[in-house]
C-alpha cells in the first residue's frame, strides 16, 4: 500500500476540516451544561520568539457548541489546545472560574522536511456564568 504524502498546506486544511466537523458534531452548551448561561475563555499566549500570537477571547452562549479545542495560532504548527478539562474545572469551582497553562505539543515546520517542537504556552482563564439556583 502506497501512502500519499500531504503538503503542509493540505495538512493544515485537513486539521481545520477535522476541527470544523468535530465542532459541528458537538452538542449545544445548554445540553451538556444546562445551568450555564455563558462561558468566557481568555487565551494569552507566551512564546520564545518575537512573533507571539495576540490574546484571544471567546464568549460562548447556551446555543453554542460545547467544543473547547482550539488550533495552535501558528499557521505552520500542527498542535492544538484542549480546554475541556479547564471548562469542567471552572464549573466544579464555587467561583465558576479556572486558570491554568497548557503547552502546545505540536511541531512547527522550520524548513522543508524539518520540524521542531512548537513550545508555545497558553495561559487561560475560563469563567462560567450560571443560572441562579431556583
Amino acid at each position: 500500500m502506497k501512502l500519499a504524502l500531504l503538503s503542509p498546506a493540505a495538512e493544515r486544511q485537513e486539521r481545520r476540516d477535522r476541527l470544523r466537523r468535530d465542532r459541528a458534531a458537538a452538542l449545544a452548551l445548554r445540553e451538556v451544561f444546562p445551568a450555564v448561561q455563558q462561558l468566557r475563555l481568555e487565551l494569552l499566549f507566551q512564546g520564545s520568539t518575537s512573533t507571539t500570537p495576540a490574546p484571544q477571547s471567546h464568549i460562548l452562549h447556551a446555543p453554542a457548541r460545547a467544543f473547547f479545542e482550539f488550533p495552535c495560532p501558528y499557521a505552520d504548527c500542527d498542535g492544538q489546545f484542549d480546554l475541556s478539562a479547564a471548562v469542567k474545572a471552572a464549573l466544579a469551582d464555587p467561583a465558576h472560574r479556572a486558570t491554568g497553562a497548557l503547552g502546545c505539543s505540536g511541531q512547527r515546520a522550520v524548513r522543508v522536511g524539518a520540524r521542531q517542537p512548537c513550545q508555545l504556552r497558553l495561559n487561560y482563564t475560563v469563567t462560567a456564568t450560571c443560572q441562579p439556583d431556583t
